[in-house]
């Protein structure tokens, strides 16, 4: 796997303005000279939109993705993946839920979004007291879930139990919690956020490799 400290990009929440697949990634417009000096040698859509990552949540090799979200973003997500739709009230579901094998998992939402996708992928919901998103505060890749030190031994053993996965604990951009959008992971790159020290880049690496 290469790693790169996202350097070149505008902000240390690399997985903001860019988002990363196994095949291709998908930038906003504003930060393509910035992402074509880190040489990622991949597929690049870019779009004139803001934000891309917090617009979906990726899940069984799909994408679930609310149906007010940017028509292109959903056109190009729709050439390589079966796309689930949900009509969410809200539109950034990426930072609202975390999706695991026994169970949704959020701290704050619309009690009619949370219904919606209980109901669309036959899962039971769990509300978990925090004040942080759990979406934007959690990595998943290939079944390994890193997540915020931030939250409490309870709460790491209850998430462990909902979602199934491996986890571990850690955090991105000199201590941020932020892990979703600090990180940026393929088969083949590690694109890690620009302020981040050098264990926790290695604690990234170790975890998901």
């Amino acid at each position: 796997m290469i790693v790169k400290k996202a350097d070149h990009i505008s902000i240390p929440s690399v997985g903001i303005v860019m988002h990363m697949f196994d095949d291709f990634l998908i930038a906003s417009e504003s930060e393509k000279n910035n992402i074509e000096k880190m040489n990622i040698d991949i597929k690049k859509y870019y779009i004139e939109l803001p934000i891309i990552t917090p617009y979906f949540i990726e899940y069984n090799n799909g994408i679930i993705i609310s149906s007010n979200a940017p028509e292109e973003l959903k056109k190009i997500l729709k050439i390589h993946f079966d796309i689930i739709e949900i009509d969410f009230i809200e539109n950034l579901i990426g930072n609202i839920f975390l999706i695991g094998k026994n169970g949704i998992i959020y701290s704050h939402g619309k009690e009619k979004d949370v219904k919606k996708i209980s109901e669309k992928l036959s899962l039971p919901a769990y509300k978990i007291k925090t004040k942080y998103l759990f979406g934007s505060i959690s990595k998943l890749y290939n079944n390994k879930l890193l997540i915020s030190q931030e939250l409490s031994d309870k709460i790491i053993e209850k998430v462990k139990e909902i979602t199934g996965y491996i986890i571990d604990i850690g955090s991105i951009n000199f201590g941020s919690p932020y892990l979703r959008y600090g990180i940026e992971i393929n088969k083949e790159y590690l694109i890690i956020g620009k302020y981040s020290t050098g264990h926790e880049i290695v604690k990234v690496e170790e975890f998901f490799s």
